[in-house]
C-alpha cells in the first residue's frame, strides 16, 4: 500500500518551500485547501445517498442532476456549453453535486481555504504532482473520464480566473457501492500521481491568513463582487492588535545591543 506524504509547516516560509514549479507540459502541480485535516477528499456527488433517491446507481443520479441543469441553465449562462465536462464544471462551480472536486493551480489560493477562521482544527493543503501529461485533460476533451484526471476548464467566471480553478475527476463507484476517497484511490491504485498533505497548525491559521491578505490573497480578490467584499469586511473587524511587537519581534533587543 502506498503512503500519503505528510508535511508539517509552521510559517509562510515553510509553506512556500513546498510550492512546486511547473513540471512540464500539462504537468502543473495542483492544490486543494480544506479547513480541517480530518476531512477526506470527496467530490460533492459522493456525499449524496443513492439509496434515498429514486435511482439505482451513481451514474443515474449524476445523469439526473446534469439533465436538469441543461434544461434550466442555458438562459442563465448566456451561452451553450459544448461538452459534458464543461456542463459538469459549471455545475460544480455553482454548487451542483458532481464527480468533480475543486482544486487550484496556485498553492496560495489553497492556503486561503485551509486557513478558514470558521474551523478550529488543523488545516490541510492537498498537493498532487502528476507523473504524466496524459493525466491532464482540457476543454475539448469530449468524454467524462472514468479514471482520475485533472480537468482545465475554458469558460470561466471572474472567481474561477482569480482562483486559478481546475478540477479533479473522480471515477464513479459501481452501481450503488460506497464511494472511494481520493486517499483510498491513491493508496490502492494509480502510481502516476504523488499525493501529499501539507498540515497547517490551527494556532498558525490566523497569522498565515493575515500574511495572505498582505500578499493580495483575500476574500475580495478570490470572490469578486459583493460576496467577497462583505466577507473581507467581516474578517477585518477581528484583525486588531495592541502592539506591533509581533511584526518586529527583535527590534527592542536589537536597539539595546546597539
Amino acid at each position: 500500500m502506498r503512503e500519503i506524504e505528510n508535511i508539517f509547516v509552521n510559517s509562510m516560509e515553510d509553506f512556500m518551500r513546498e510550492m512546486v514549479p511547473q513540471l512540464g507540459f500539462q504537468r502543473n502541480p495542483i492544490y486543494r485547501g480544506q479547513a480541517s485535516d480530518v476531512w477526506s477528499v470527496l467530490p460533492p456527488l459522493f456525499r449524496e445517498e443513492v439509496a434515498k433517491s429514486e435511482f439505482k446507481s451513481w451514474n443515474e443520479l449524476e445523469g439526473a442532476f446534469l439533465l436538469h441543469l441543461k434544461q434550466r441553465a442555458r438562459g442563465e449562462l448566456g451561452y451553450d456549453p459544448t461538452t459534458e465536462l464543461e456542463w459538469m464544471s459549471i455545475g460544480q462551480h455553482y454548487g451542483l453535486p458532481t464527480r468533480l472536486s475543486t482544486w487550484s493551480e496556485n498553492a496560495l489560493v489553497a492556503l486561503y481555504f485551509a486557513t478558514s477562521p470558521h474551523c478550529d482544527d488543523d488545516g490541510v493543503v492537498w498537493r498532487i504532482l502528476l507523473g504524466e501529461a496524459e493525466l491532464t485533460i482540457s476543454h475539448d476533451y469530449e468524454q467524462v473520464p472514468e479514471q482520475v484526471r485533472v480537468y482545465m476548464p475554458q469558460n470561466t467566471t471572474p472567481a474561477m480566473l482569480n482562483q486559478q480553478t481546475c478540477y479533479l475527476s473522480h471515477p464513479l463507484p459501481d452501481q450503488d457501492a460506497a464511494p472511494e476517497t481520493l486517499e483510498d484511490y491513491f493508496e490502492l491504485g494509480d502510481d502516476r500521481i504523488h499525493l501529499a498533505r501539507i498540515i497547517i497548525p490551527a494556532e498558525e491559521k490566523a497569522f498565515l491568513r493575515s500574511r495572505l491578505s498582505m500578499m493580495g490573497f483575500d476574500s475580495r480578490k478570490l470572490f469578486p463582487g459583493m460576496h467577497g467584499l462583505c466577507e473581507q469586511i467581516s474578517e477585518e473587524i477581528y484583525h486588531h492588535t495592541q502592539t506591533f511587537e509581533w511584526v518586529f519581534p527583535d527590534s527592542e533587543s536589537d536597539s539595546e545591543a546597539a
